[in-house]
């Protein structure tokens, strides 16, 4: 038999902890309640020994929403300039990225990446098209301990400067030729490689999955 991989395994307890919330949410039978509390005790361990993310902080990821749970969406700003495409450094790891992060409550999909543009790269920004609906698992080494889908969205620059943000500490604009040192943990050179295949490529069909 096979042995299955730390993502069969990681995709199971994942599984696991979204039984258990969704049950927690509606369940009132005090014995059902505390088995769901035992399986969401569980899948928590579980993912902290394939992930190594310590306990306390994956209880803080998956323990504080109840409901029915659904995959976190991010968003992606893709712009090019004269040929070259659009990278901010993060503070965080002091590597770069496409502007963008979690796509914010009470905003759309649009609204979310116009305003990470302005924060973290100084440019005001109108919308072009969507590019991908691409999940972040699947092109990934090392899988995050929950399910998130990136939408990457081609943009144009309308006014402002490049101005870092809190977040950042640079901005400029890079050719396929000469990428910098990328946050892999945010964007990948796959899809850097993608999203220049796009501008070469008007016709190109967006990407899923």
């Amino acid at each position: 038999m096979d042995k299955e991989l730390p993502t069969d395994w990681l995709n199971i307890a994942k599984r696991i902890n979204s039984i258990a919330i969704t049950g927690l949410t509606y369940c009132r039978d005090q014995y059902d309640i505390e088995r769901y509390n035992e399986l969401l005790d569980l899948s928590i361990h579980v993912i902290n020994k394939i992930t190594d993310i310590k306990t306390d902080k994956l209880e803080f990821i998956f323990n504080r929403e109840l409901g029915y749970q659904t995959p976190k969406i991010g968003v992606r700003a893709v712009i090019f300039l004269k040929g070259k495409l659009l990278f901010v450094r993060e503070k965080m790891d002091g590597k770069w990225t496409l502007p963008g992060g979690f796509a914010d409550m009470g905003l759309t999909p649009s609204q979310s990446v116009i305003r990470e543009v302005l924060e973290e790269a100084g440019f005001e920004v109108e919308i072009i098209r969507i590019l991908g609906i691409i999940d972040y698992n699947k092109h990934q080494a090392r899988p995050f301990p929950f399910d998130i889908y990136n939408l990457f969205i081609e943009c144009r620059i309308t006014g402002g400067e490049a101005i870092p943000g809190p977040e950042t500490s640079e901005v400029g604009f890079f050719g396929e030729d000469n990428l910098p040192e990328l946050s892999v943990k945010r964007v990948t050179l796959q899809q850097i490689k993608m999203m220049f295949e796009f501008r070469n490529n008007k016709q190109k069909q967006p990407l899923l999955d």
